[in-house]
């Protein structure tokens, strides 16, 4: 007797509502996606009880006529996908044909829909039948989900507390309405609303509608393109960072989707400007022809593949880079010509401005060549055929500020004609050495191998993390190790920049401890880091005592780097008080 049978559909459905619907917020993004796939300009969604007890999602769409108000529950139909053709060109958020029958096997659905030709259509759709009745409605529908996984007690059983259900369900609509600033969405929760956007196509608007005011007062519009993509959308100023990646918000397609390698060169793209433990605000839309993006690799899309994903991981990174230090400009009234200004620094007082219109062509900045590594060699070639150096727009002359004095001997005091400055001399001091060490870094660099080998003593445990992969990343940047012994390591080779024979041991001892610890093994990364630790420990620290001249020449020898707003950690070198700010302060009239 065979012993494989065909599934009946009802079976089928049940399993294929176990990849699609995991929770209430999963009903209301498929619902939310067929309302928008029906062209609706107002969408408003309801839920009751954190969604359990009921769901309900009204739209102004185009509607379905009686035959479609029937079909639509069954699996696999689908006005949106006809042919094979279609399948690699999606242009709609729904395809598959799953989503209906799925959600009405898992609880008790209610349809009431009209296309506005005729009386409409009132459907109840359940796990076992399907029942439709005339019934006057309005053009649109609206769908009703009551007592979701009541025959699938298990999973009804592993749903998260009710604050827990709520907030992603509130992040699916979110994340939709920044989709699609255009369309209209009303968000209540037991009948109170929790947010609402206008649908006037203002993605700005719609930024500051979910997540405040003081959030889009502090995003800079930016845009770039190439024949295959087109990236426009907001960034938030270095002062505008999070705990969490949650807020690198990436829209492909007007598809709300999880792109890694995106979140990663954001990352590096404001490496120096905010802090290795936070990460930056952005809002970003991605348009691509639908033939370059496969969204059928997921059963709910929310990972796609992309061809020719690295034009747009370069087009990116550059084109934020860019932004970033044209951003972080400003004008000092004794210079004809912008300094830069790290924006963590404003005016207490800071107003809205109307941003300009900015558009970005792509050009990078000439890769380093090491020669210890033949792969990092020939990687480096290839780059260079393809890439030009980025062109500063920073001014190299300093500002004409007068040196007021020192406080705490930490900070130094400017003034200018437009306020005063404060300069953290250590961070300030980090900035000029980490361009000085990343200049020779690139140029040349001597590998020093000491008569007698360097040891260093390691924990057991440590001695265990430096696997073979870690000792080929140290390898690349000059550091030559071997184990010597259960809990110690010889160090055979290893670069410096500068002529204090004791500056090896001490930065290497602060590199080993990094890449045991928090798994450095990124050659890129691991070199940004030996600069950056080069920098820190050569540098005046606070408390020391510098003369006027010292800190005159400690302005020059800042505004003469590529990048003067940041230390290599992401804090500010320079903090700005306009008059304005400290008469604001005092209350001074006339203000």
């Amino acid at each position: 007797m065979s012993k494989i049978h065909v599934m009946d559909s009802h079976l089928a459905n049940m399993i294929a509502a176990g990849e699609v619907i995991e929770r209430p917020s999963s009903v209301l993004k498929e619902l939310v996606e067929n309302s928008v796939d029906a062209h609706a300009k107002h969408i408003e969604v309801e839920i009751l009880q954190a969604g359990r007890k009921k769901i309900v999602v009204k739209d102004d769409g185009d509607g379905m006529d009686n035959e479609d108000a029937v079909l639509c529950f069954t699996r696999h139909a689908s006005s949106k996908l006809l042919d094979e053709y279609q399948l690699f060109r999606i242009k709609t958020m729904g395809f598959r044909g799953e989503a209906l029958p799925s959600i009405a096997a898992v609880s008790k659905v209610t349809l009431y829909t009209s296309d506005g030709q005729g009386i409409g259509s009132k459907v109840t759709a359940n796990e076992t039948s399907v029942f439709r009745e005339d019934y006057a409605v309005r053009k649109g529908s609206v769908f009703e989900v009551e007592e979701l996984f009541y025959n699938t007690p298990v999973r009804l059983k592993y749903l998260k507390s009710d604050s827990t259900e709520i907030a992603s369900c509130l992040d699916v609509i979110q994340r939709l309405a920044l989709s699609y600033p255009s369309i209209a969405f009303d968000f209540l929760i037991d009948g109170k609303i929790s947010f609402s956007t206008t649908g006037r196509g203002d993605l700005l608007e719609t930024i500051g509608r979910i997540f405040g005011n003081d959030v889009a007062r502090k995003m800079q519009p930016i845009a770039m393109e190439t024949l295959e993509y087109k990236v426009q959308g907001f960034i938030g100023k270095p002062e505008l960072t999070r705990a969490t990646r949650y807020y690198m918000i990436t829209i492909l397609n007007q598809r709300n989707v999880y792109l890694p390698r995106v979140q990663k060169v954001l990352i590096e793209a404001y490496k120096d400007y905010i802090f290795s433990s936070q990460y930056p605000f952005v809002v970003l839309h991605i348009e691509a022809e639908p033939s370059l993006v496969d969204v059928n690799v997921h059963p709910t899309k929310r990972e796609v593949r992309l061809s020719s994903e690295e034009i747009l991981l370069k087009l990116i990174k550059e084109g934020v880079k860019q932004k970033l230090i044209d951003m972080t400009t400003f004008h000092d009234a004794s210079l004809k010509t912008p300094i830069t200004k790290n924006v963590e620094a404003i005016s207490l007082f800071e107003e809205k401005k109307e941003a300009d219109p900015w558009i970005y062509r792509p050009q990078v900045s000439k890769p380093v060549i090491i020669e210890s590594s033949e792969k990092v060699k020939d990687e480096v070639k290839t780059e260079e055929k393809e890439e030009k150096k980025i062109e500063s727009n920073l001014k190299k002359e300093p500002p004409h500020w007068k040196v007021i004095g020192q406080i705490h001997k930490t900070y130094i005091v400017y003034e200018g004609e437009d306020g005063f400055y404060l300069m953290d001399q250590h961070a300030a001091m980090e900035r000029i050495n980490y361009e000085k060490f990343q200049h020779l870094y690139n140029e040349h660099y001597d590998i020093v191998e000491p008569l007698v080998p360097l040891t260093m003593d390691l924990s057991l445990a440590e001695q265990k993390r430096l696997t073979t992969e870690k000792i080929e990343a140290l390898k690349l940047i000059g550091i030559q190790v071997e184990p010597f012994g259960p809990t110690m390591v010889r160090i055979l080779s290893y670069p410096t920049f500068i002529d204090e024979k004791e500056m090896g041991p001490i930065y290497l001892e602060s590199i080993f401890e990094d890449v045991l610890s928090g798994n450095i093994v990124d050659y890129h990364e691991l070199r940004r880091h030996v600069i950056a630790t080069m920098a820190c420990k050569a540098s005046i620290k606070a408390n020391d005592e510098l003369s006027f001249v010292e800190m005159e020449d400690l302005l020059k020898r800042l505004f003469s780097c590529e990048n003067p707003t940041c230390c290599p950690h992401g804090r500010p070198t320079i903090i700005h008080f306009s008059t304005y700010d400290v008469e604001k302060l005092f209350k001074r009239s006339g203000i």
